[in-house]
């Protein structure tokens, strides 16, 4: 036993020292929240955004330093989510009394966890519980935020590079959407969790859209006028949560233990309830959207390689093998 543990700890430590920082996973369980309605904070998660985009650019006008549209773009991210522990977005979606969650702030992690698809601990994954919200009538995990701005800015640092390097327009955000999946299956997911997460990287190209919108385009956000940098028009977050962000619905894969724990919990629990109303109409609404340009090229890799675990995985198989 002794053995076992001493192999596992230098991977644990290397892990820990090698894994991207500033971004750090949590779990989030949407199931949970297939019986509950809550309220759309769109319009209040829109007028925080705009705030803080504002304070960030009267903060750096004052500053009189001169910054490219590039650089000024990932330090707005920046000054948005830094980190899981480190994040003015994070920490308002927590705390603000105009956003739904569930479980409320009064369950804790603990009792949230053990009522959780994750339920069964799996060592070593161990990690924070995201709570579920609704944006633009989307069920999601307060963790795919941080995603969306924590990653959103890392996809749009190797766009930028890739496009440095002379590859084209395509060609670089394909390969930014090929890196994704890489990290995934290695430093955020697969390694670290047990899980690989299409939603986490759903709301990673999403924000790596707006990044790419920010300061550039036919239509810029932020444009500086000679002098200043201005909020030209408002950001509406609307524009970039998909459906794709609930993990319920854009199902994750699982490997090992938390393969066995969780499927366990989703054929018990929650097969039964996928042809509850509320569960058939939350769908048939996140049908109607089209699927990102990211879960097309993430689709056909798994196609190509025709390992794509999650299609077994998925509540609607789960329920067929038990017909």
């Amino acid at each position: 036993m002794f053995s076992r543990i001493a192999l596992f700890c230098p991977v644990l430590l290397a892990l820990f020292v090698c894994r991207p920082r500033p971004v750090q996973a949590a779990e989030t369980d949407q199931y949970l929240a297939w019986e509950v309605e809550l309220r759309d904070c769109s319009d209040a998660f829109n007028r925080y955004l705009n705030q803080e985009v504002k304070r960030f650019l009267e903060k750096k006008n004052r500053a009189k330093r001169a910054y490219t549209p590039e650089k000024l773009t990932q330090k707005l991210y920046l000054h948005l989510f830094q980190g899981i522990h480190h994040s003015r977005l994070r920490r308002w979606l927590r705390r603000s009394e105009e956003v739904d969650r569930f479980p409320e702030n009064s369950v804790s992690f603990f009792q949230y966890q053990r009522m959780s698809i994750y339920r069964d601990l799996s060592f070593p994954y161990i990690l924070p519980m995201a709570r579920t919200i609704c944006v633009n009538g989307v069920y999601l995990g307060t963790d795919k935020i941080s995603h969306f701005f924590g990653f959103g800015r890392r996809y749009y640092k190797r766009y930028l590079r890739y496009r440095k390097k002379g590859f084209s327009e395509e060609e670089a955000v394909e390969k930014v959407i090929y890196w994704g999946i890489h990290v995934e299956k290695t430093l955020v997911g697969g390694l670290v969790d047990g899980i690989f997460s299409h939603g986490d990287l759903e709301a990673a190209f999403q924000g790596f859209r707006l990044a790419k919108a920010l300061c550039a385009g036919p239509d810029p956000y932020i444009v500086h006028d000679g002098s200043e940098w201005q909020l030209a028009r408002e950001i509406d977050i609307r524009d970039y949560v998909t459906p794709d962000f609930d993990e319920s619905y854009n199902n994750s894969s699982y490997w090992g233990a938390r393969r066995r724990h969780v499927l366990s919990v989703l054929n018990e629990e929650y097969c039964p309830k996928v042809s509850l109303p509320i569960v058939e109409e939350r769908f048939a609404r996140y049908e109607e959207t089209e699927p990102s340009l990211s879960r097309r090229v993430i689709a056909a890799y798994f196609e190509d390689k025709e390992n794509d675990a999650r299609k077994e995985q998925s509540i609607i198989a789960l329920g067929s093998s038990l017909e």
